[in-house]
């Protein structure tokens, strides 16, 4: 409990320093310049304060990564040369559309392509282990390049994406093209993010803006989203490399984003909660176990009330806990454990067939028949 406590605060301070402040928290600028001198306040001087804490875990300068202050590109001149596609000839919905037609509009974008251009696919792949990878195919005429790479654990699909496109741009070096580039994603959320340039502050971000800044000077540079599973060869062949590049063993070391970090601590706190508390009375598999048994609703309330000691005999007097008299013996307080005793019922049969202890309590009318 203390440590779900512990990351609760952690994240929920790092968030109001988001958004306070909206910049990066690294060790050279003037956001962390000004909350280390925060920190040295007067009222804040005590070593269990909350943002010592997080000083102390060292959670300003490596953990998180930094963002930045100002934008890369002039607003006047922006970027001339890149042009965002965010949809196909014809708008389309992937839920609803038929992946056929899809593919059909996506072939049609691709066949109008000049064939001295060079078509970079890139995509993100993230596991059920919270691997991620990126993974980037180039291709012009019978030249291709095809790229793998692990990402952080925990590093989100949308930055892995962002990364395969950060990843393909340095790639460009070795292919001699004419005037066109083409990135082809099926990460729409990318090219929105690229396209929306003066509002960009993450690392990876800039550093594609001032890639794009670069080359937008010798080439046209088009990003175009497709759509993901409609059987197009690139973007196939970069989904493989992706999923590769999650698999791989290796891990690089690179600080995570605010929110890729609450994703962490989420996960970690729903694995926690999963795993069933240490209590005598506490042998289902997850919580809400009774619920997973075939029975009424009413009956599940019932086991679910007498595994916790939560029954109707349970009441308080001068604050504290008691329960009635069982009636079939008028000795003893009602307490699960003297029922199932009374009742001649190991713990072992209410776990293993809650329907025979069920029964047990009609016959003894300690529940409503129905």
């Amino acid at each position: 409990m203390e440590g779900k406590f512990n990351a609760v605060l952690e994240f929920v301070l790092m968030e109001l320093i988001f958004i306070k402040f909206g910049s990066s928290i690294g060790s050279r600028n003037r956001t962390s310049a000004y909350l280390k001198d925060w920190c040295n306040n007067q009222r804040l001087e005590r070593n269990n304060n909350p943002f010592s804490q997080v000083i102390s875990c060292n959670q300003i300068t490596n953990t998180v990564e930094q963002r930045h202050l100002t934008q890369s590109i002039d607003p006047p001149v922006g970027l001339p040369g890149v042009f965002y596609h965010t949809n196909l000839p014809v708008p389309v919905n992937e839920q609803k559309d038929h992946p056929t037609y899809l593919r059909q509009l996506a072939l049609e974008i691709i066949n109008d392509i000049p064939v001295d251009a060079l078509k970079v696919y890139t995509d993100g792949s993230r596991n059920d282990s919270d691997c991620t990878g990126s993974g980037i195919y180039i291709t012009k005429h019978n030249q291709e390049l095809k790229i793998q790479r692990r990402n952080p654990d925990f590093c989100s699909v949308f930055r892995s994406e962002l990364i395969a496109v950060n990843e393909g741009l340095d790639s460009l070096s070795s292919f001699s093209c004419s005037n066109e580039i083409w990135m082809l994603t099926d990460s729409r959320s990318s090219i929105q993010h690229l396209a929306n340039w003066h509002r960009v502050r993450d690392n990876t971000g800039m550093n594609i803006l001032n890639k794009l800044k670069s080359l937008s000077v010798s080439y046209r540079i088009h990003l175009q989203w497709i759509a993901s599973h409609v059987d197009i060869q690139g973007n196939e062949i970069a989904d493989e490399l992706a999923k590769a590049g999650a698999d791989d063993a290796s891990v690089p070391s690179a600080p995570l984003t605010y929110l890729e970090l609450f994703s962490r601590a989420k996960s970690g706190n729903k694995t926690i909660w999963l795993i069933p508390p240490e209590h005598h009375w506490y042998h289902c598999s997850r919580p809400g176990g009774c619920l997973s048994i075939d029975c009424s609703r009413c009956d599940q309330t019932t086991l679910t009330r007498f595994l916790s000691g939560h029954i109707r005999s349970l009441i308080f007097s001068d604050n504290s806990k008691c329960f009635e008299i069982f009636p079939k013996c008028a000795s003893e307080q009602a307490t699960p454990d003297h029922i199932l005793a009374c009742l001649g019922i190991s713990k072992q049969d209410l776990v293993s067939n809650p329907l025979l202890t069920l029964d047990f309590f009609r016959v003894h009318r300690l529940v409503d028949p129905t």
